[in-house]
């Protein structure tokens, strides 16, 4: 039912209630707790405003020198996060979080902890063959001391709590994969990371461009995420990082930009959202800092013929990759790298272009290896030219692939390149 109002009508409907305070009024409990939960309603839609995700901190990571098989935990640093009720979730420091508890551990909250508005922890012991979780922080409340009464006749109320205390807790969700997605750990953490991008379905450029003007208000994508909403991952909940754990080897990995997202705010941009809103942006970076952390991982050791596509089906449009020398072994060539892609050879180009080809990458889809479409590959003139000096201090060279959707950046500039770190066309270009 639609309500009809007159020009300057006050609209009431889902107002925040505040009690009028005036001398003479008898309050009670019950006053000042609406009061509270007034003020309380205020911030919540102050924090739905600002938006979802991490504000800062909170990075997830294995512990080094543990072996998390028989001690399963990770480490999560001090930060602050909004879920999408509009609670502020702080950790106020460092944190060990062990993955499991008693096998009839009750799953109920205490009688003086609660966990409003948001549904129970799993039940039982998370460990299993091979299985994929998600690791949440979630809002918590307890209470704490005893405060004075009267009139009860001296007898100890289950109310006369002294304050409650607004904290945290974190929460792990088994994701539903299937046992082909498992029994591929070298392709593993790639796919559900691009599943956690919703990357399995149309783009929204592509879907942009086929009809801009027909897009519908339900035009974005489904990701692994949405598929766990309602039921198991809650509006209370904030993801912050992938972690793969079985009872064999431990934590193999934590992925935390499959699912990490910097604040952003619901859209006001209605159907327009998927190209133009905050969390398009958001989903891109994502996607270049989730490549840049895996590619991290598989430098631990020397791995300079490692193959692209053993390790992933997609790349994010723009990657940085070490490149392996004799001085530098923990790189990758190329030539393997890339092989069987569609790229062009290396070509240098200046170092004040990056950071604008880094921001323009977000705005283009990711890559799908052995799709034959263009890969541009380039080298920085201001890391290759110390490393051709020599001597002490040379940095660890690096090589940059970007989409052959986006556009060329290795052309020669008058004046601004150096002669001998430059570009040339040829009659064959």
């Amino acid at each position: 039912m639609i309500n009809e109002k007159k020009l300057t009508e006050a609209i009431t409907e889902g107002g925040i209630p505040w009690i009028n305070f005036f001398n003479g009024r008898l309050l009670s409990g019950e006053d000042l707790s609406k009061e509270q939960n007034s003020n309380l309603e205020g911030r919540r839609r102050l924090g739905r405003a600002v938006g979802e995700g991490i504000a800062y901190g909170l990075e997830v990571s294995i512990p080094e020198g543990v072996n998390t098989r028989e001690t399963p935990y990770v480490i999560v640093k001090a930060g602050l996060a909004i879920n999408r009720q509009g609670q502020t979730l702080s950790l106020a420091s460092e944190t060990n979080v062990k993955l499991t508890r008693p096998v009839n551990a009750d799953t109920s909250s205490p009688a003086d902890v609660t966990f409003d508005d948001c549904q129970p922890l799993q039940a039982g012991v998370y460990v299993a063959e091979a299985g994929v979780y998600l690791l949440t922080i979630a809002p918590a409340r307890k209470n704490e001391g005893r405060a004075a009464v009267s009139g009860l006749d001296n007898i100890i109320a289950r109310c006369n709590t002294h304050h409650a205390v607004e904290g945290t807790q974190f929460r792990l969700i088994q994701l539903g994969l299937n046992k082909e997605e498992l029994d591929d750990p070298d392709h593993l953490r790639n796919r559900v990371a691009y599943q956690c991008f919703g990357s399995d379905n149309l783009q929204p450029p592509a879907a942009f461009s086929v009809n801009p003007l027909g897009l519908g208000p339900n035009s974005t994508r489904q990701t692994l995420l949405d598929d766990l909403r309602p039921r198991l991952l809650t509006d209370c909940d904030v993801p912050l990082a992938i972690i793969n754990w079985t009872s064999a080897e431990g934590i193999k990995f934590v992925d935390m930009w499959s699912v990490r997202r910097r604040v952003f705010a619901s859209s006001a941009e209605g159907k327009w959202a998927t190209v133009l809103g905050e969390q398009r942006r958001s989903e891109g970076e994502a996607m270049f800092l989730q490549f840049q952390e895996h590619i991290k991982s598989l430098t631990v050791e020397p791995n300079a013929k490692l193959v692209a596509t053993t390790r992933f089906d997609r790349l994010p449009s723009f990657g940085i990759i070490p490149v392996a020398t004799e001085n530098s072994p923990r790189g990758f060539d190329y030539r393997y790298f890339f092989k069987d892609q569609t790229y062009r050879e290396p070509v240098f180009v200046e170092g004040a272009r990056l950071e604008r080809a880094i921001r323009e990458s977000i705005s283009y889809p990711p890559l799908t290896l052995g799709s034959g479409e263009l890969i541009w590959l380039y080298q920085i003139r201001q890391n290759q030219q110390p490393i051709d000096a020599g001597g002490p201090g040379a940095p660890q060279p690096y090589l940059i692939f970007s989409s052959g959707h986006m556009p060329f950046y290795g052309e020669a500039r008058f004046d601004v390149n150096r002669y001998n770190y430059s570009n040339y066309s040829s009659v064959d270009d």
